[in-house]
C-alpha cells in the first residue's frame, strides 16, 4: 500500500449528519423500550461499552460494514502484537468491503516471506478486493458523559463532568489525528443532562476548548431527545465532532 498518498487526495463519502441521526434514533428507540418495560434505570445508567452495540445497530447495510474495536493502522511501536495496539470504537467500511486492510499484518507477512520464494509477492502487499484501505474508512471514537452518574447503581452528581467533557474527547481527537492512515474520523460525545439546553452548550464549549488547544476539529453535528427522568438526567444529546485530517 502506498502510504505516501495524502488524505487530501482521498474523497469522503461519509455524512456525519446522517451517521449522528441514525445513532440518535438507535439510542432513542432503546430508551423507549426501557420505558415500556418499566425499567428502573435508563440509557444514562448504562456503561459506555454497553451502549456501543445499541449505537451502531442498523448502521451496517448492503454497502457498509461496521467493525468494533479495530486497531489503529499506524502503531507507535515497531510491529506490536494486537494486544499492544491502540484501538478505535467503531470503524465503518464503504463499498461493500468486508474487512479492514492492516498494514502491520501485511508487514509481518512480508518479513515472514523474506528470503523465500514468496518474497516478491509479499512485497507487493495491497488490500484485497474485499478489504478496505484504512484511509477510506470512517473511524469513530465514542465518549459518554452523564451529569448524574450511576455508581454501584446509585445516582450521584458527576464531580468530574467538566473534566470528562474536555479531556476524554480531546485525547480521542489527538489519537485519530495523529495516525497518518486515518483520513476520516470523528469523536461522538453522548451527554446526559437535566435541561435540554445544557447538552448542546456543553458540547460547544468542549469543542471551543479543543480549538483553543489548536486541535483539528470542526463544528459538531447535534442530535437530541428526551429520556425518562429517573434521577436527574432528562435529556440525551449527541455531538458528532469531525476530526480534520
Amino acid at each position: 500500500m502506498q502510504t505516501a498518498q495524502s488524505c487530501a487526495s482521498v474523497v469522503s463519502m461519509w455524512s456525519l449528519t446522517d451517521l449522528n441521526s441514525k445513532i440518535a434514533a438507535n439510542l432513542r428507540e432503546h430508551e423507549q423500550l426501557l420505558v415500556e418495560d418499566h425499567a428502573h434505570s435508563g440509557l444514562d445508567a448504562m456503561r459506555e461499552i454497553d451502549l456501543h452495540p445499541i449505537a451502531i445497530k442498523g448502521l451496517a447495510d448492503s454497502e457498509t460494514t461496521v467493525l468494533r474495536e479495530s486497531c489503529l493502522p499506524s502503531p507507535k511501536l515497531e510491529l506490536p502484537g494486537k494486544n499492544a495496539r491502540e484501538r478505535v470504537d467503531f470503524v465503518l467500511l464503504p463499498d461493500q468491503k468486508k474487512s479492514l486492510f492492516d498494514p502491520v499484518d501485511a508487514h509481518k507477512e512480508l518479513l515472514r516471506a523474506s528470503g523465500t520464494l514468496f518474497e516478491s509477492f509479499a512485497s507487493l502487499a495491497e488490500p484485497k478486493e474485499s478489504e478496505c484501505d484504512p484511509r477510506e474508512a470512517m473511524w469513530i471514537e465514542m465518549k459518554c458523559v452523564p451529569q448524574i452518574r450511576y455508581v454501584d447503581g446509585i445516582p450521584t452528581p458527576n464531580s468530574k463532568y467538566e473534566f470528562e467533557m474536555i479531556n476524554g474527547p480531546s485525547e480521542d481527537v489527538i489519537k485519530l489525528a495523529s495516525d497518518p492512515l486515518i483520513c476520516h474520523g470523528a469523536v461522538l460525545v453522548v451527554v446526559f443532562n437535566e435541561h435540554a439546553q445544557a447538552g448542546p452548550h456543553d458540547i460547544a464549549m468542549s469543542v471551543r476548548a479543543m480549538i483553543d488547544r489548536d486541535l483539528p476539529v470542526g463544528l459538531p453535528e447535534i442530535e437530541q431527545f428526551p429520556i425518562q427522568d429517573r434521577a436527574g438526567n432528562a435529556w440525551c444529546t449527541l455531538g458528532m465532532i469531525p476530526v480534520r485530517m
